[in-house]
């Protein structure tokens, strides 16, 4: 997302229903939060239900709304996620106002959290646009087949509106808006104060692998994951893995298949383009996101995203890059 700040309040509704997630609410809402209180004071923030009345969180909290979903525009509307999102899907009035709100408001977002883009999508704005979800939706995603799902992506921006995965990438997501908004001083401030990365980009993986190495069963192939992430662009072949982890490499493959469930070599490779995917939003040259990522050559990181997404690095990147 490029970089345009403005200093104008924006409003941003956010929208509360039964079985709301939490942390989908909090997380971004928050950071918004906080960068008012960095000083820029660009964002003012309403919760609305469908029609004003409380609602109750997935885990039971009782939320109380400032006001009911309106046709008057405003500049936001953020749609977060949870199990009520099943019953918001059919609901008309609620897909009209989404409609009406790009139509009407000519620098308007839609912004969607984890579950919540399916209903952007039951709407029909993400027709023809990049988007992604929460993983565990990806039986939901195939009632439409006009979305570019990928449910790979920590989040996508695209036009005015904008997915994420869900839960804590819609801190990521809220960041990266407040970056363009605000310029990367006040974003640097939010995540400070929240204590986040400031910038974990989209093309990063929701699958998070980096997590695989937390829950193995020896330290040894733990740091080894660890430095395979850290550093893709060393020599990982099998033989290195194998003297690095002090294992010879069938013992090293029997270990990543009982842990990762992956290959030693299909986990080095999913690193590589997880790492070419943050590289690539930033618009450097192919050949320098092939090396930076452990691949050597461009062809060859062209065959890992062909593998992986049965789409060319090109294709990759006009239809999820930044």
């Amino acid at each position: 997302m490029t970089s345009n700040p403005d200093t104008r309040t924006r409003t941003i509704d956010v929208l509360l229903f039964d079985g709301v997630n939490m942390l989908d609410v909090s997380g971004p809402v928050q950071a918004f939060d906080a960068a008012v209180v960095a000083g820029q004071k660009r964002y003012s923030l309403r919760y609305v239900s469908l029609d004003g009345a409380p609602v109750k969180a997935g885990c039971g909290l009782r939320l109380v709304a400032d006001a009911a979903l309106c046709r008057a525009p405003v500049d936001d509307l953020l749609i977060p996620g949870g199990t009520g999102v099943n019953a918001l899907i059919p609901n008309k009035t609620l897909c009209d106002a989404i409609v009406r709100h790009l139509a009407d408001t000519p620098d308007g977002r839609l912004i969607s959290i984890c579950s919540g883009a399916l209903v952007l999508a039951a709407a029909g704005v993400l027709d023809g646009r990049a988007a992604t979800t929460h993983w565990s939706r990806l039986a939901d995603t195939k009632h439409y087949t006009q979305v570019l799902w990928d449910l790979d992506q920590i989040s996508t921006a695209q036009d005015r509106v904008f997915t994420s995965a869900g839960v804590t990438t819609g801190i990521d997501l809220a960041l990266s808006i407040i970056r363009a908004d605000c310029g990367p001083t006040t974003a640097l401030a939010v995540a400070r104060e929240l204590v986040v990365q400031l910038r974990r980009t989209g093309g990063q993986s929701q699958y998070a692998l980096h997590l695989a190495g937390q829950f193995t069963r020896d330290d040894t192939l733990t740091q080894l994951i660890e430095n395979v992430i850290s550093a893709p662009h060393l020599d990982w072949s099998l033989d290195a893995l194998a003297t690095a982890a002090g294992m010879n490499p069938r013992t090293l493959s029997r270990h990543f298949k009982r842990d990762v469930h992956h290959t030693p070599a299909a986990f080095v490779e999913r690193v590589r383009v997880d790492h070419a995917r943050g590289l690539l939003v930033e618009n450097l040259p192919l050949k320098s996101v092939a090396v930076a990522s452990g691949f050597g050559d461009v062809q060859r990181m062209r065959r890992a995203f062909q593998r992986r997404f049965g789409i060319h690095v090109s294709d990759y990147i006009a239809a999820f890059g930044d």
